[in-house]
């Protein structure tokens, strides 16, 4: 019996992973991916956490991202606002602006050039 409820859990999770394409094969970036994660990561942690700030959606989209500005050999440059928790779901206005530079391995990052509050005059 128990034999048979392994042999059903694999070839179930097997029919899940043949389901769904993977990342290489939907022609996303896993290098992207990782930076993205990983920025976003580096703006909530240089804000105070979750508890105070939420980057934009924009950077929780998954195979590639519209905050994604620039992307070449030196690494990715992501550029997004973020705000208090629901910040955009409550319509408020963002009150940061934060770029990161992630190397092209997407594992590390290389620097913030930018990280500054955001005056209703200063929005983007």
């Amino acid at each position: 019996m128990l034999l048979r409820t392994s042999a059903a859990f694999l070839l179930g999770s097997l029919a899940m992973l043949a389901a769904g394409p993977a990342f290489s094969q939907a022609g996303i970036d896993n290098a992207q991916q990782r930076a993205a994660n990983l920025a976003r990561n580096t703006a909530v942690k240089l804000n105070g956490g979750l508890v105070k700030y939420r980057p934009a959606a924009c950077m929780f989209v998954i195979g590639g991202t519209p905050c994604l500005v620039k992307s070449d050999g030196k690494g990715f440059l992501f550029r997004f606002e973020g705000g208090g928790p629901a910040w955009q779901q409550l319509n408020q206005p963002p009150t940061t602006l934060t770029e990161v530079l992630v190397d092209p391995s997407g594992r590390e990052v290389i620097g913030t050039p930018v990280n500054k509050i955001l005056t209703p005059a200063a929005k983007p």
